[in-house]
């Protein structure tokens, strides 16, 4: 049997020590992405990752992640796996309505989960792209997301925009960076489709077709950090097994904006 004994230990002041030397101050807008695994084992798991930052950022300070709440979509645009077409209907019907405590996320882990079931957490109402947030701007964050085009310049990836926050990857490369989501829509690049997703409106349970982009972080993502990183825009540690970075919202999606546009003629 494999000897699976640990040998290492994180502690909050661990955490609180890598986040100040990689160059988080109090006052700041985070938005993270994190796996858990990666690190190694914290004492006290996601709940003392969560109040290690927040400790940093102090009362002025903000955190935000995003819940992909990816299940809660249209059933024909399924991929890994496809959902068969004569399933479709029955999909819809029986899907749960989106809840901000309920409805179950996708990849976001442990820390994602944490931090929603926190009571002063400020969840919003995209069914399939809320964010969830904590701190001094976490209802100006989250309070305005539309259905249509849920993650455009009016979402929280526009205010994260505008006030000039910061995204920090922990253990996860540039595909995991959410934010370069908004390059795709500010650049006009990804195509329109129809998705779908179900939603509680006026009481009822009612499975709504809205507009969105085919966004896509497998297309571009990791070569956009690739040129922050060259350009030296991206402050860089390590904790267990765990890459750590630090990069600024507005900094990645302008990038990401020349690296599409460079590329707009392949896609016309």
């Amino acid at each position: 049997m494999e000897n699976r004994t640990i040998k290492q230990l994180y502690t909050k002041q661990n955490l609180i020590d890598l986040f100040r030397r990689i160059g988080i101050t109090s006052g700041m807008i985070i938005e993270l992405h994190v796996s858990m695994s990666k690190i190694g084992f914290i004492i006290g798991g996601a709940e003392t990752l969560i109040d290690a930052l927040m400790e940093v950022l102090g009362y002025n300070g903000t955190l935000i992640m995003a819940m992909q709440c990816a299940e809660n979509s249209e059933p024909s645009r399924f991929e890994y796996p496809p959902i068969a077409p004569e399933l479709f209907k029955l999909y819809r019907k029986h899907l749960p309505a989106y809840s901000s405590l309920n409805s179950e996320t996708s990849g976001m882990g442990r820390v994602c989960d944490n931090l929603r079931r926190r009571s002063k957490s400020v969840i919003s109402t995209h069914p399939n792209t809320a964010f969830v947030a904590i701190g001094k701007y976490a209802k100006l964050l989250c309070n305005n997301q539309n259905l249509d085009y849920g993650l455009n310049e009016l979402s929280p990836l526009g205010r994260l925009y505008e006030l000039k926050a910061s995204v920090l990857l922990i253990g996860v490369d540039y595909d995991n960076l959410t934010s370069l989501h908004l390059s795709e829509y500010k650049s006009e690049v990804r195509p329109i489709i129809i998705n779908g997703a179900a939603y509680e409106e006026d009481g009822v349970k009612r499975f709504k077709k809205y507009l969105d982009l085919n966004i896509d972080s497998d297309d571009g993502f990791t070569e956009i950090g690739k040129n922050l990183e060259r350009k030296g825009l991206v402050a860089v540690d390590k904790i267990g097994n765990a890459n750590v970075k630090l990069l600024r919202v507005d900094v990645a999606v302008d990038e990401g904006m020349r690296y599409y546009k460079d590329r707009m003629k392949y896609y016309l």
